[in-house]
């Protein structure tokens, strides 16, 4: 495991000018009710990572090597705490800075900024392809930090959070459910190759490469008659994977191998579904690949839609579809920076709703 040096540093307080040092450090034994105290604290027993209200589950993941935690002590007390989940394998390879929880005691130091000073250039020292990180909507404090930090919206993940479920400090507006806005820094990645696109998204696609700052080539669409695969053999089975989440109503999917009978796979989990309101499918698909305009029609037609990029963050481009049901989102109610409102317009504009 990498060795992390810690770093001290006096802030003062936006309210009164109090000064308070505070030492950020990599996680050590006896940290883990500290952090546990953080999250509830802030959310009570709604948090969605439910490990982190397991003292035996917070010290695994700690000392593991999927997770790297770090905390802000302050006179012995747990102030706040950020940890990166680490993807490493065959075809992913990024690091997200996720899960900064200030605890309300210390909040108006800027201590979430000085965290991030401390934390993401650590992370990019790791060498990943890239960072990547979920923001969420209820406010911008994460959208801003990150955006300081040179990173770059590229999409959403639409339906995150059930709002009758939550329990913080934030305001829940109109929304039935909150989203995240995702972030993308590129580190080792510095060209995505070329990249498969039906017309209507090339533009929005080349806008956020280009703000990136990578290589990048996007493909010309096949016309019309030409074999939508570009005389790519697709397989007839398509490899998946689905996480699901039952507190919050969402599921990930992942397509791990293209395949002639995703939209039927598709079409099973949300028949899954009708038995409760409020469900949402996130779905990752490659876009490395020109299978993916034969499977982008094959979506829309069951009600799915384009919400944003996942660069860099491994062997293949990814593109997000999202399918929302019945949920009314509300994302004119969101917090968001002008650089992620932006973002929202376009969207909006695939959902139809512009």
């Amino acid at each position: 495991m990498e060795e992390f040096e810690s770093r001290e540093v006096e802030l003062a307080s936006h309210e009164d000018g109090a000064r308070r040092v505070f030492l950020m450090r990599p996680f050590a034994p006896g940290d883990e009710q500290g952090i546990a105290g953080c999250v509830a604290e802030e959310y009570g027993e709604s948090y969605f990572k439910r490990d982190f209200y397991d003292i035996d589950k917070i010290r695994e993941d700690a000392t593991g090597p999927h997770y790297r935690f770090f905390v802000a002590e302050t006179e012995g007390e747990i102030a706040g705490m950020e940890i990166f989940q680490i993807y490493r394998d065959d075809e992913e390879d990024y690091i997200e800075p996720a899960s900064q929880i200030i605890h309300k005691r210390y909040r108006g130091y800027g201590l979430a900024g000085a965290l991030v000073d401390y934390t993401l250039p650590l992370a990019e020292r790791m060498r990943p392809c890239a960072l990547f990180v979920h923001a969420v909507t209820f406010h911008k404090v994460t959208q801003i930090i990150c955006g300081e930090y040179g990173m770059t919206p590229t999409g959403f993940r639409l339906g995150s959070f059930l709002t009758e479920r939550m329990v913080n400090s934030y305001q829940k507006e109109a929304c039935e459910k909150y989203s995240e806005g995702i972030m993308i820094k590129a580190v080792e990645k510095k060209d995505a190759g070329t990249i498969f696109l039906p017309a209507e998204i090339a533009a929005f696609a080349d806008k956020i490469y280009r703000r990136l700052g990578v290589g990048y080539a996007i493909a010309p669409v096949p016309s019309a008659g030409q074999p939508a695969a570009d005389g790519e053999e697709i397989s007839d089975e398509a490899e998946i994977t689905v996480k699901t989440d039952a507190m919050q109503r969402i599921a990930i999917v992942r397509v791990i191998r293209d395949g002639r009978n995703l939209a039927r796979k598709m079409r099973e989990l949300i028949d899954s579904f009708a038995q409760e309101t409020g469900w949402v499918i996130q779905l990752l698909l490659s876009i490395s690949t020109p299978a993916v305009y034969r499977q982008y029609e094959e979506l829309k037609e069951m009600g799915f839609f384009f919400a944003g990029l996942k660069p860099l963050c491994g062997v293949s481009e990814r593109m997000y579809m999202q399918w929302i049901g019945g949920v009314s989102l509300h994302m004119e109610k969101y917090a968001l920076t002008e650089a992620f409102d932006e973002i929202r317009r376009d969207i909006e504009h695939f959902m139809g709703e512009d």
